[in-house]
């Protein structure tokens, strides 16, 4: 019985987190404020896109976690689950995505449809390591990990690199446009 409940939740997860990637997408740009920007991409460099991947990620999964929780529905190891295949999903998304974005440009179709099959790809995985025998201590290690990894972002939102990576090469800056504060 368990492996049909983590393959359901491993589903819905997928589409919920892709569907909110267009709200991620925007909300900065509908709520410009100091919380905003906590969250959701403050320009269009690739950084902030890796913010949008990481935080939906992870925003969606804990919404699903709770409404598991409340159904008594037990998922091993969610929370390394959770953090392993967001890291890979980052990871093999821009493996794939900068050597077309290099060579063909932004193009959004391209990045969704990549974003899309790399989503499919880390859920699985998550799904793989919630079938694993349960672990509480490497659990415990994600719950500290995943905030670490966010105050990290949020310190590079507002103190970004300049690099090519922290570069908004639409409004040509680095973090957040002076007139969205």
């Amino acid at each position: 019985m368990r492996y049909d409940n983590n393959k359901k939740i491993m589903i819905i997860k997928t589409i919920i987190i892709f569907l909110s990637l267009f709200l991620f997408s925007f909300g900065y740009r509908w709520m410009p404020n100091f919380i905003s920007s906590l969250i959701f991409p403050v320009n269009e460099s690739l950084f902030e896109h890796l913010k949008m991947i990481f935080n939906a990620e992870i925003i969606v999964s804990l919404m699903i976690y709770l409404v598991v929780k409340k159904k008594n529905i037990k998922v091993n190891n969610y929370f390394t689950a959770l953090l392993l295949s967001t890291l890979f999903n980052i990871i093999l998304f821009y493996l794939i995505y900068l050597p077309i974005y290099n060579r063909f440009g932004s193009n959004l179709i391209m990045t969704m449809t990549i974003y899309f099959i790399t989503l499919c790809i880390s859920q699985y995985l998550f799904y793989l390591i919630c079938n694993k025998d349960h672990n509480k201590f490497y659990n415990k290690i994600s719950l500290i990990v995943i905030p670490l990894i966010w105050l990290i972002l949020i310190y590079f939102t507002y103190n970004p690199l300049r690099t090519e990576f922290f570069f908004d090469p639409i409004d040509e800056i680095y973090g957040i446009p002076v007139n969205r504060k």
